[in-house]
């Protein structure tokens, strides 16, 4: 999340005429060749307003007099003077002719554990758009634009609400963390509607035939459970993965099934990163089939992924989500599915 600094916007007033041969007046900063640049004071109070504080907050006040105390004395008359027009001084681009000094100027921020809530406060539109950049800019996933603002903005507010600090939100990004899976429960995906596995809805029954419900005998083996589906002339034990989100194959299987024309370039989707459950993020083959059997049902428009590297297949949730209600009855072994 990009920080609002106040430096990024500020004018004020410059005394480029006052040269000074003693320095020991506080209410100025200083050139590196001893001309009296900035009024300290005038710098403060436009520093505060850009936060949306007052010299009441004492935090604010801090950010402010540490910024400050970082220009004096670290740019020459020269410097000043080439980015001022008129009256008035762009910090921003003093600030940008020196990237460490930038980074001391946003340290003074960084110090108070709260930067990005500083940020929100201070600034939510712009807040708001580095959100968006940053998201986009952080996965290969499709981004639907009107998700992405608003999956932005309730979690900004949850930054405010919450009055989280930089600590807090470090765990958004552990996908484990309580943070990040409230926010993932409050504020919803970020990505297209094809880019994630949806919930249930009544509009997924049109893809399944077969009966009102089944119940399905399962193997229980090492504490996992394996279910048998056929796809194409394949009949396999499949892992039953809640946490997975789609199909995933071998590519041995996808031979076969391209072979039956089962997977073809027509129903092909294209290349999807998963996480697998050691850790490792894969780039899959992902293809959209109909006609996978599971017990008496036949279910269409199932996304599989094709893994070079997979050993083991396994059924998720793009499959278990087209039923309204499913369960795994561990006395009997069985898997009840209801359309």
């Amino acid at each position: 999340m990009k920080r609002k600094i106040f430096a990024l916007a500020i004018l004020t007033f410059v005394y480029s005429g006052l040269k000074s041969q003693n320095r020991s007046n506080t209410s100025f900063i200083y050139s590196k060749d001893g001309k009296a640049v900035l009024n300290k004071w005038n710098l403060r109070k436009i520093c505060l307003k850009s936060l949306n504080k007052d010299a009441s907050d004492t935090e604010a006040l801090s950010i402010c007099d540490c910024q400050i105390s970082k220009l004096n004395e670290r740019f020459t008359s020269k410097e000043y003077k080439k980015f001022t027009k008129g009256l008035v001084v762009d910090l921003k681009g003093l600030i940008d002719l020196d990237s460490s000094f930038k980074n001391e100027f946003e340290s003074c921020f960084k110090s108070t554990g709260r930067s990005q809530l500083l940020s929100v406060e201070a600034d939510a539109e712009g807040s708001l758009e580095a959100c968006i950049i940053n998201t986009k800019n952080s996965t290969n996933k499709s981004i639907d634009s009107a998700k992405v603002r608003n999956f932005c903005a309730c979690q900004l507010e949850l930054i405010k609400n919450r009055k989280l600090t930089d600590k807090e939100l470090e765990s958004l990004s552990d996908p484990n963390s309580l943070l990040f899976l409230e926010t993932m429960y409050k504020c919803g995906s970020p990505f297209d509607a094809t880019s994630y596995v949806r919930g249930w809805n009544p509009g997924l029954e049109k893809d399944i035939t077969g009966p009102p419900s089944d119940t399905i005998n399962v193997l229980n083996m090492d504490g996992m459970t394996f279910v048998k589906i056929k796809m194409g002339s394949l009949v396999r034990f499949w892992l039953f993965d809640t946490g997975a989100s789609d199909m995933l194959i071998t590519k041995e299987m996808e031979e076969v099934l391209q072979s039956e024309k089962v997977m073809t370039s027509q129903n092909f989707t294209g290349i999807k990163e998963y996480e697998m459950a050691n850790g490792i993020v894969d780039s899959c083959r992902t293809y959209l089939i109909n006609g996978v059997k599971i017990g008496k049902f036949s279910v269409d428009n199932i996304t599989v992924a094709v893994s070079d590297k997979a050993k083991r297949i396994i059924v998720g949730k793009s499959l278990i989500n087209k039923f309204n209600r499913w369960a795994i009855i561990n006395e009997r072994n069985t898997l009840i599915l209801t359309k």
